[in-house]
């Protein structure tokens, strides 16, 4: 594993973080517990956790007890449902109950996803600034793609962005990147797996069918077919090897519920993308985007 730190925080992070939500798959507290030890396993320190579900802070805090606590980097995710204001007391309730589910102490980060921030009230945004200068969380970041997180960036208020970033990832996303970094924002990387391009072609074939051996596999388009007919690579791993060769990334951000799964991708950052890789990426990005086409 490799390791960068992160912006001015004074602490080093794993180049791959992996993000623990629930998102309604209803997993037990030792399954997240067993993804989180096998994740420092392979060398990962850096952890963003979603408010709101308990048995997923309970798992994670197991996992966190034979580690001392200065070795890791914990993020904490509001999110929101898009309608419900984040006021001071949903802000105060998701930091109390984060801070004693998790046993952290403290987050390294306290983030709020895209639809959290477009609901942040006045007293909301005043709260978020208490709970940094009280310690409770030492930085503040914001996370999603839209045009609101560009007025995040904006703002001021915030230490680090959470981002999209993959190899399709077109001018608008580089823009944001790179202003956030001029602004001295810490960035994280996601979304590095684009599914359309990662799906496994062979899984196209129709089941059944007598004629199966007659039907050629779907393969991406815009000339990303190399993904899947690289020797020893599979298309996921070299959309992360993609991804991590940005610079302006502290770290790339994944999710994953099965310890082989960490364990394969955990191998990534050790290796280097193969020879034309690189090239391939940007031909069929600027030809599959035509906003990235020069005038």
């Amino acid at each position: 594993m490799r390791y960068r730190p992160f912006g001015l925080s004074g602490k080093a992070v794993s180049v791959l973080s992996l993000l623990l939500r629930d998102q309604g798959r209803r997993v037990p507290a030792e399954a997240w517990r067993a993804l989180t030890v096998s994740a420092m396993e392979c060398g990962i320190n850096a952890f963003e956790v979603e408010a709101g579900v308990e048995p997923l802070a309970a798992g994670f805090r197991q996992g966190l007890e034979s580690v001392e606590r200065r070795l890791l980097f914990v993020a904490w995710r509001i999110t929101s449902d898009g309608r419900t204001p984040t006021d001071a007391r949903a802000i105060e309730l998701a930091v109390r109950a984060g801070l004693a589910q998790t046993g952290a102490a403290y987050f390294d980060l306290l983030t709020l996803d895209e639809a959290a921030y477009a609901t942040l009230t006045a007293e909301g945004a005043r709260l978020l600034e208490d709970v940094r200068n009280a310690g409770l969380t030492l930085e503040l970041g914001v996370s999603g793609v839209g045009a609101v997180v560009d007025q995040a960036v904006a703002s001021g208020a915030f230490d680090a962005l959470s981002s999209p970033f993959n190899l399709t990832s077109g001018w608008n996303v580089r823009r944001r990147i790179r202003e956030a970094a001029q602004r001295n924002m810490t960035i994280t990387g996601f979304d590095a797996f684009p599914a359309e391009l990662c799906r496994d072609p062979s899984q196209d074939k129709p089941k059944g069918s007598l004629f199966r051996w007659r039907r050629t596999p779907h393969l991406p388009s815009g000339g990303y077919g190399f993904l899947h007919e690289t020797r020893n690579w599979r298309a996921d791993e070299l959309c992360l090897a993609y991804a991590l060769t940005e610079p302006a990334l502290a770290c790339v951000q994944f999710e994953a519920y099965r310890p082989e799964v960490i364990e394969r991708l955990a191998a990534v950052p050790d290796r280097e993308l193969p020879p034309g890789i690189a090239a391939q990426i940007e031909m069929a990005r600027i030809d599959s985007d035509p906003e990235d086409q020069p005038a």
